[in-house]
């Protein structure tokens, strides 16, 4: 058995169908005892030049074990699919298993959140390697406080953010009001 790397473009307006789509695939993978390495649903992003008139598509990418056989039927599913705008097959030398570059970076953007806790948990981690319990936690309580104080500001940052444009556009009024 070989290693392939499959990517799909999806009609963007069938993104709906992406995780069915996905399903059947795998199925047909394991029917023929295949393994299923890395499955990810990257999502809708640009594209370098357009496809059908599309701008956009929905990308899908798997990384699987299997024999010739099953990536022939595979193409064959991906070529009678109107709903995939492009596919690729490339056999690799070795399975990947962790994410991608790109679905590492579309992500980044839906984590933003999770991003600004990470270094927290990650302060939390390295304090919890300590030998006294009592002060791990009073450490814990600091660093909760610390992340509250960040989001207060942060809140407040935004909201003196939203009055002065609100202060600029009752300027600019009067100022129109003036010349006119």
């Amino acid at each position: 058995m070989r290693h392939y790397e499959l990517v799909l473009l999806v009609h963007p307006d069938q993104s709906e169908q992406v995780p069915e789509m996905i399903n059947r695939y795998q199925e047909t993978v394991k029917k023929s005892d295949g393994v299923i390495h890395r499955t990810e649903d990257i999502g809708r992003m640009p594209l370098a030049y357009t496809i059908e008139d599309m701008h956009k598509a929905h990308y899908v990418l798997m990384n699987i074990e299997s024999n010739e056989g099953v990536i022939a039927e595979l193409e064959s599913l991906f070529k009678f699919n109107d709903s995939i705008m492009r596919h690729l097959i490339v056999k690799m030398k070795k399975a990947e298993t962790g994410d991608s570059k790109l679905f590492e970076l579309n992500n980044k953007k839906d984590d933003s959140k999770k991003a600004k806790d990470r270094p927290a948990v990650e302060k939390k981690e390295t304090k919890s390697e300590s030998d006294t319990p009592v002060s791990d936690a009073k450490e814990e309580e600091q660093v909760d406080e610390e992340i509250k104080k960040e989001t207060q500001e942060e809140a407040v940052d935004t909201e003196n953010q939203t009055e002065t444009t609100e202060e600029d556009k009752v300027e600019e009024e009067t100022d129109e009001k003036k010349e006119g």
